[in-house]
């Protein structure tokens, strides 16, 4: 006979259906779709990017087929408690790769549509690769990789002996370097990229510079939001790291850009990576409302500073218009 823990992993799907349904047809519901990057990658293995014919094809069929808000649209329903029209969407991307400026922004312009764009502020002008995309680079596309390696940094340790042991080590400091903060893990890369004789970035995986971004931000297809500075996992900082990259990036991009951000998203946004004191601290430092990283339509009655979001992949567009359908038809 099922033990009652299994019972109830058995049944947790279905009630997150029927739940899902429940708020459909009490508060109705926008699918709210993440982006991250509009580019042709040879490697991609967070699958992050969607490629400009892709989403060229993703806009086309939103505009004929859903309902695209305005950011101003989506405020207005979320934080007056309004039903959301029937089959509404609202488009976001994350992090601020040079790509959403040079290939999304004139995606979205050509089709008239509006996207909410968060910004690890930290990286941009940069010149560095986002820390997952240094990661790539170190161990995954690095030919100079030794067959042994050893470093510490303090309670840092890394280490392979083997071919098992080093395939391994990329996958193993995504999960590690996520809950460092962000110092850090800057720190530890900036010593490894050293070690490993990987320095020089990819000039496809660069953020945008400040001169972009200042550009960019004056885009009738743009809205500007804050995705921390550093890009750590806020749900594993203490409350006074939290608001230095909650507050921080807010900050540093209103004196950048020279208008108020009243939007942010935790940076990775699912349920480890944000906890009370975050969302407490987007509160109280004045962000209008949230994002999160969790499947689920957003309503009138959702958590404002927790809404979920819907990961878009680079799917053809018949794959894309059965997956947005089924976000809206849970």
């Amino acid at each position: 006979m099922p033990s009652a823990a299994r019972l109830r992993s058995a049944l947790r799907p279905l009630v997150h259906r029927l739940r899902a349904k429940k708020d459909r047809i009490l508060h109705g519901g926008c699918a709210v779709l993440l982006y991250h990057r509009v580019a042709d990658l040879i490697t991609d293995p967070q699958q992050l990017a969607v490629s400009p014919s892709n989403f060229d094809a993703h806009l086309d069929l939103l505009k004929r087929k859903y309902k695209v808000l305005r950011v101003a649209e989506f405020d207005d329903h979320l934080l007056n408690g309004k039903r959301f029209p029937k089959n509404s969407v609202l488009l976001t991307f994350d992090d601020g790769y040079e790509d959403n400026h040079t290939i999304a922004r004139p995606l979205l312009e050509k089709h008239g549509v509006e996207a909410l764009f968060y910004i690890a502020n930290g990286y941009i002008g940069s010149g560095r690769e986002f820390w997952w995309d240094e990661l790539e680079r170190i161990f995954c596309l690095n030919p100079t990789l030794p067959d042994t390696f050893a470093f510490k940094k303090e309670d840092f340790h890394l280490s392979w002996s083997t071919l098992q042991e080093r395939s391994a080590v990329y996958d193993r400091l995504l999960t590690e370097l996520r809950k460092l903060s962000s110092t850090e893990r800057d720190v530890i890369l900036a010593e490894l990229r050293v070690a490993l004789h990987s320095t020089e970035a990819r000039a496809t995986h660069l953020p945008m510079t400040q001169a972009q971004l200042k550009k960019f931000a004056r885009s009738r297809s743009v809205v500007i939001g804050a995705h921390s500075i550093g890009h750590c996992s806020l749900g594993y900082r203490t409350k006074s790291e939290q608001q230095a990259e909650i507050a921080g990036s807010q900050h540093a991009l209103s004196t950048m850009l020279g208008q108020e951000i009243p939007y942010f998203s935790y940076p990775f946004g699912t349920g480890a990576d944000f906890n009370a004191a975050s969302i407490e601290l987007a509160r109280s430092n004045g962000y209008l409302h949230t994002a999160a990283n969790y499947p689920g339509l957003a309503h009138k009655g959702s958590v404002r500073h927790a809404f979920p979001r819907f990961l878009v992949r680079d799917w053809h567009t018949d794959e894309f218009d059965r997956e947005v359908h089924s976000f809206l038809n849970p």
